[in-house]
């Protein structure tokens, strides 16, 4: 059995160890793994992410239009404030996923959406 000290100098490795290759990750190939380890997120925490994102698809596809704030205020239930909310947003239109969702978001602001946001606005795949 692992003394409670060399349990801690365990994980304290492990955590240097991921965190080291967190930072390997290519964020414009792989932005949702490179989103997970910038956030920290464990399994859970994405699929919270997901269901917000399909909620919202759902919403849209029935006619809904877009409420920035509903919107921002469901990823503000998990701790994503608007400024970290522009990493989940980019990471998952860069990957290819919601984004009918991302768009919408994008659109939501007229002509004058964040700076981070204008390839979404012009449609820009990454």
């Amino acid at each position: 059995m692992m003394d409670p000290n060399d349990i801690e100098s365990a994980i304290q490795k492990l955590r240097y160890q991921v965190g080291i290759l967190g930072a390997a990750v290519d964020y414009r190939t792989h932005p949702i793994e490179s989103l997970i380890m910038q956030m920290d997120w464990g399994e859970g925490d994405i699929d919270r992410v997901h269901d917000i994102f399909e909620k919202w698809d759902k919403l849209i596809s029935s006619g809904s239009p877009m409420e920035s704030a509903r919107f921002e205020s469901d990823f503000s239930s998990l701790g994503i404030n608007y400024q970290t909310l522009k990493s989940v947003i980019l990471a998952f239109y860069r990957n290819g996923q919601w984004t009918k969702v991302c768009e919408s978001y994008v659109d939501s602001f007229g002509d004058a959406p964040s700076l981070e946001y204008h390839g979404i606005m012009r449609r820009e795949r990454f």
